[in-house]
């Protein structure tokens, strides 16, 4: 009787664990963030840089949706937060990620991208 309650306790903690993780992936995809410097669009988490593509690779910033694409998504309902970059570069050069306020983000994006195309010339 011992070893059925024994089995029966492992066999709920062996199930739980599935769903910790789950829970911990979701938590860490909300805080996935996306900050622009001087030369790079950068894709962070937690201030550990995951990912990042120079200014001078972007050939244009848009929020159309592509179905080729590298995503970074930071929400589970990305519809009205994407941003498409255009990579000059790679063999995939869409780039989509979720900022929580895209329009802000692409008019800093492109502002940025404007004042290298001003030094360049």
């Amino acid at each position: 009787m011992a070893s059925a309650e024994q089995h029966t306790a492992t066999s709920a903690q062996d199930a739980i664990w599935p769903m910790v993780w789950v829970v911990l992936v979701l938590w860490l995809v909300t805080r996935i963030g996306y900050t622009i410097d001087d030369h790079h669009v950068r894709v962070v988490l937690m201030r550990l840089t995951l990912r990042k593509i120079a200014l001078t690779d972007i050939e244009s910033v848009d929020t159309r949706v592509t179905m080729w694409n590298e995503h970074w998504y930071n929400t589970l309902w990305p519809r009205r937060r994407t941003v498409r970059i255009r990579r000059k570069t790679g063999l995939i050069r869409d780039f989509v990620i979720t900022p929580i306020d895209r329009d802000a983000f692409i008019a800093e994006l492109r502002g940025r991208l404007s004042g290298i195309q001003r030094n360049v010339t």
